[in-house]
């Protein structure tokens, strides 16, 4: 799959249909505005409640209205790609706009070969928290972040208002990271649920599980 270019005309006519309801924009470089195409009016997509665009081409799409354009939005996938580290400032401007998020996912893309890590924790916990403040479910998929990272992520979005589930899946963490996630289940607040072990690629095009990888389903630590 590679990237394809969107004209200002085209995602007009996409939000305007009547009963579009999931959109993918994960695959669309910025718009090229040098032909002196814009919109001409505000489209305003209530039906559209699942939104996925790439961390790259955020601020075109959101210049060309896009966030206004879908309101509703409760489940926000945010691809990254390219030896990317996740920013806070980017999961907060993506996310800032929709005040009915529910659901945010941040996934890296698996076209590319190259890993994506999350460096910081704490500021990426804090820009949820503030830009996504009814989130119940926060899912991370195929993020470097190995069992410190991964712990602290945990620890931190404990204290969110409305969260009750984590999924992280395969983030280079092992099972070291059960004991806390254990502990955090059985509070009772909060369900965390992991695949261990990360992505292993053998071509651009196709990602398979690591061979030293946990089994590939999604367990939930409770010793209850």
């Amino acid at each position: 799959m590679w990237s394809v270019s969107i004209t200002p005309f085209q995602l007009h006519s996409i939000l305007s249909l009547p009963r579009l309801q999931s959109l993918s924009l994960s695959e669309s470089r910025p718009v090229d505005m040098d032909n002196g195409e814009t919109l001409t009016r505000q489209i305003t997509s209530e039906s559209v409640d699942e939104l996925s665009v790439d961390g790259r081409h955020l601020t075109s799409l959101w210049n060309l209205g896009l966030h206004t354009s879908c309101p509703r939005v409760k489940t926000f996938r945010l691809e990254w790609s390219d030896n990317e580290n996740v920013s806070s400032d980017i999961v907060t401007m993506a996310c800032s706009p929709f005040h009915h998020l529910t659901h945010l996912h941040i996934h890296r893309n698996m076209v590319y070969a190259s890993s994506v890590t999350l460096n910081d924790p704490v500021s990426f916990c804090k820009a949820v928290k503030t830009s996504c403040p009814l989130l119940t479910k926060l899912s991370i998929t195929h993020i470097y972040m190995y069992n410190g990272k991964a712990a602290e992520i945990i620890k931190l979005m404990k204290t969110h208002a409305h969260l009750t589930n984590i999924e992280l899946e395969r983030c280079s963490t092992d099972t070291d990271l059960d004991p806390l996630i254990s502990e955090v289940n059985n509070e009772g607040k909060l369900t965390v649920t992991t695949i261990h072990g990360w992505v292993r690629y053998n071509n651009r095009l196709h990602a398979h599980p690591s061979i030293d990888s946990s089994p590939s389903f999604w367990h939930s630590i409770n010793s209850k």
